[in-house]
């Protein structure tokens, strides 16, 4: 079995949000990964995915458009256009990624278009 680059992870990542597939979001994840966002600290893929299942996935509009992906070794940088609610935001991810699964996703802010 071939294991995803960084980039390939990242890809994934945003494919399982725009398809508000928890199942696959939960696999890009590692058992153990953590995600940071403003709403607070989740740790485990299974609860990231209850997170995203119950936050994000309830938005009829959600869509997440990244721009080109910066891959510098395991770390891969991405500004989107998040759409969600109504609103469009820029928002930054900046992913750790290890064996093909996500280590760290911390996300940034950064305003509406």
């Amino acid at each position: 079995m071939t294991t995803r680059g960084p980039a390939e992870t990242a890809q994934a990542y945003f494919a399982a949000i725009n398809a508000r597939d928890a199942a696959a979001l939960r696999a890009v994840f590692a058992p153990t990964g953590e995600l940071i966002s403003p709403a607070g600290r989740v740790v485990g893929a299974d609860a990231i995915a209850e997170f995203y299942a119950a936050q994000a996935f309830t938005a009829p509009d959600l869509l997440a458009q990244p721009g080109p992906l910066l891959v510098a070794g395991d770390r891969v940088a991405v500004e989107i256009v998040l759409r969600i609610h109504g609103q469009q935001n820029r928002v930054a991810d900046v992913f750790d990624v290890r064996t093909g699964r996500i280590e760290r996703l911390a996300v940034y802010l950064g305003g509406p278009l």
